[in-house]
């Protein structure tokens, strides 16, 4: 079963080739690896060129201008050929068996999307917190919380076909996860930490500010709730969020 594995590129050159060396040294050998130039500079043409020597499974694909991580993910999605779509952020790892055994679980458990628990670490890869991610998941419960980190998820490659991600500068999964699992398809867990997640420190600051905007629009704009609802829902999911995090 062949796995497309979706990596957005954009000024990391420090962290995208342990990345893909997780992608590579995967135990499901069976893989393509889908890298998008989001930043088309001459650098960044070096860097990836040269990446993709490293085996004949990588191929870039360049975007015109800087797009942002959906419409990059969107333009792999559009190139690949795996029956699963998996995401890879540049600056996240994945352990050794992690394809496999989600691949496994899916077949066994007749999962529509799988994802794992993940460690969130820091640029010099210590282990800030760790997130156990629920076996099983539905939209009142993404209502709730987004338990998920991108980078931990296989899908069905029919399921992108329909649905893609939205233009946001943030939360373009979480908004994906909420109209995907209202449609009914099945999320399931795996309960072991196979994603490694990077804290990179433009994570804070006015990127937080961004993230309570798109979330309180994906409540209000996407999903139609009330202005007190969506309120009431961003606060909850941040505070849930707080709780995974940290207890």
């Amino acid at each position: 079963m062949l796995v497309s594995i979706i990596v957005p590129y954009f000024k990391d050159p420090t962290n995208i080739h342990r990345s893909i060396n997780s992608a590579l040294k995967q135990s499901h050998w069976k893989t393509e690896i889908i890298i998008i130039n989001d930043e088309n500079t001459p650098n960044s043409a070096r860097i990836l060129n040269a990446l993709s020597k490293k085996s004949k499974k990588i191929k870039i694909i360049k975007t015109r201008v800087n797009t942002g991580v959906a419409f990059a993910r969107n333009l792999g999605i559009k190139n690949s050929k795996g029956n699963l779509i998996a995401f890879l952020d540049s600056d996240d790892v994945w352990k050794k068996h992690k394809l496999k055994i989600q691949i496994k679980a899916i077949k066994k458990n007749k999962l529509d999307i799988c994802y794992t628990n993940y460690l969130a670490s820091d640029l010099n890869k210590n282990v800030i917190y760790k997130v156990k991610s629920p076996k099983k998941i539905n939209y009142e419960g993404f209502l709730k919380a987004c338990p998920i980190c991108c980078s931990s998820v296989i899908i069905k490659s029919n399921i992108l076909q329909k649905y893609k991600f939205s233009n946001l500068k943030t939360k373009e999964d979480y908004e994906l996860w909420l109209r995907i699992s209202k449609k009914n398809y099945i999320f399931g867990g795996i309960d072991r930490y196979l994603t490694e997640y990077t804290l990179r420190s433009n994570t804070l600051s006015s990127k937080y500010l961004n993230k309570i905007s798109d979330a309180f629009k994906i409540y209000y704009t996407y999903n139609n709730y009330s202005l007190f609802y969506s309120l009431i829902y961003t606060c909850r999911l941040y505070f849930n969020a707080f709780i995974k995090k940290y207890f």
